[in-house]
């Protein structure tokens, strides 16, 4: 079976919030959800999935600390390569519009592309994923079941290519 490890860390919870529906949203798709705070995902956690999401709070307008530390030297075991071809994704909460939060995705994002990964871009939303802005709503719980879900679709897309 297709696995998604979705990998976050959260302040003030709401980036915690986000987690399980967007693990929703994978599982209902028939692909596992793995769902790891960022201190206990090992190398061989990423190694093992088809691909990675990653939630991470903003902070100070970019990724939060452990997501970059576990980037900056958990992955350096065989770096360059070993996530090369996986699935990546991300998602983040923050305090109000100008809080930087498209930076931290994007952050998120530059960092899984460093490491070979592909990013699938959504045109009919937010462009680089899900966004909580103050308090998440179920409009955003929603968005965040339906992007996990097109996150399966892909995994299983090339997993069968």
């Amino acid at each position: 079976m297709a696995q998604i490890v979705v990998i976050y860390t959260t302040l003030r919870g709401k980036t915690g919030s986000m987690v399980e529906p967007v693990a929703e949203g994978i599982r209902a798709e028939g692909v596992e959800a793995r769902v790891l705070p960022v201190e206990d995902v090992t190398m061989a956690d990423l190694r093992a999935a088809d691909g990675i999401v990653v939630g991470s709070p903003t902070r100070f307008g970019a990724v939060e600390w452990k997501i970059k530390r576990l980037f900056d030297e958990i992955t350096i075991n065989g770096y360059p390569g070993p996530l090369e071809g996986k699935v990546g994704g991300a998602f983040t909460a923050g305090g109000r519009a100008g809080s930087g939060a498209e930076l931290a995705l994007l952050n998120v994002l530059h960092i899984l592309l460093n490491h070979g990964m592909i990013i699938q871009g959504e045109p009919f939303g937010p462009h680089y994923g899900p966004v909580a802005l103050g308090e998440p709503t179920d409009e955003l719980y929603h968005y965040c079941r339906t992007w996990g879900a097109r996150w399966a679709r892909l995994v299983k897309r090339l997993a069968a290519a």
